[in-house]
């Protein structure tokens, strides 16, 4: 065989052998991006510094994610101010959220369980605290015929029933307007100092969510131990009952935006 003959066969090798890698790299690129007929879509809002989440059903939840084990999910994610990038480790889910722009991701959660939720772009002073927590439903015959398929519903309603007032206000706390720029003004007053049994009722009257919630920050250990509002939506209030506080003072934090700050004293 002469060499120009193993020549040809070589090249027709390495052409074969570069024909089938990448036929079978566009089958599987395109086998990850084809989103699921039947996928439900979750729209993800990205904000500094915080995530927002509507489902198709109109559901709205902040900083955490609801969803059911082994139903697929289209992911639309968009950006109100600068880019982000929304990162799910455990389950390798990472996309670019951009201003002006509608990017898709999809994905399938097999394991039901509560994971991390972050954002993998730098993108300002709160960038370390963009966190969400997701909340994967175990699928089950009895759970879902009884909510209708609609877990994901009954489960923000409950949080959104933690943010109501009930009765007549209590002590005002107010979450000022422009609170969540650093260095603004943020908790009206930032010391507050009340009687043990008193209610106090939070205001917001900024334009984005926040939380009151004990602790000096997200890494101390007894934060959420005392108190906590969960989200409190624009123009929303909130009841914090000081019943089973005992006296002292309470160091607090909105845990969207961390560096928003406050004391309650327990007389």
């Amino acid at each position: 065989m002469s060499h120009a003959t193993v020549e040809w066969v070589y090249v027709g090798v390495v052409i074969s052998l570069l024909t089938w890698v990448g036929a079978e790299s566009w089958n599987v690129e395109r086998t990850i991006e084809h989103v699921p007929t039947n996928a439900e879509t979750i729209k993800v809002i990205a904000q500094q510094w915080f995530w927002t989440f509507e489902h198709q059903d109109g559901t709205k939840e902040v900083g955490q994610l609801h969803v059911k084990q082994g139903v697929p999910y289209k992911f639309e994610l968009v950006s109100k101010d600068v880019i982000h990038d929304f990162n799910v480790p455990d389950f390798v889910v990472l996309m670019d959220a951009v201003p002006g722009r509608v990017n898709v991701v999809w994905n399938m959660f097999d394991k039901p369980g509560e994971y991390r939720i972050q954002c993998r772009e730098y993108c300002g002073f709160g960038h370390a605290d963009m966190r969400a927590k997701l909340f994967v439903e175990p699928f089950t015959q009895t759970a879902e015929a009884a909510t209708g398929g609609n877990q994901t519903s009954n489960a923000t309603s409950s949080a959104a029933t933690a943010t109501q007032t009930s009765g007549p206000p209590g002590t005002p706390l107010t979450i000022l307007k422009g609170a969540s720029v650093q260095g603004s003004p943020n908790f009206d007053p930032d010391t507050l100092t009340v009687k043990k049994g008193d209610k106090i009722t939070v205001t917001n009257k900024d334009n984005v969510p926040h939380t009151v919630t004990s602790g000096t920050g997200p890494t101390d250990p007894t934060s959420a131990k005392s108190f906590d509002t969960s989200i409190i939506e624009g123009g929303k209030s909130a009841d914090i009952t000081t019943e089973k506080l005992a006296p002292g003072e309470f160091p607090f934090y909105c845990s969207i935006h961390p560096y928003m700050t406050g004391k309650l004293v327990v007389q």
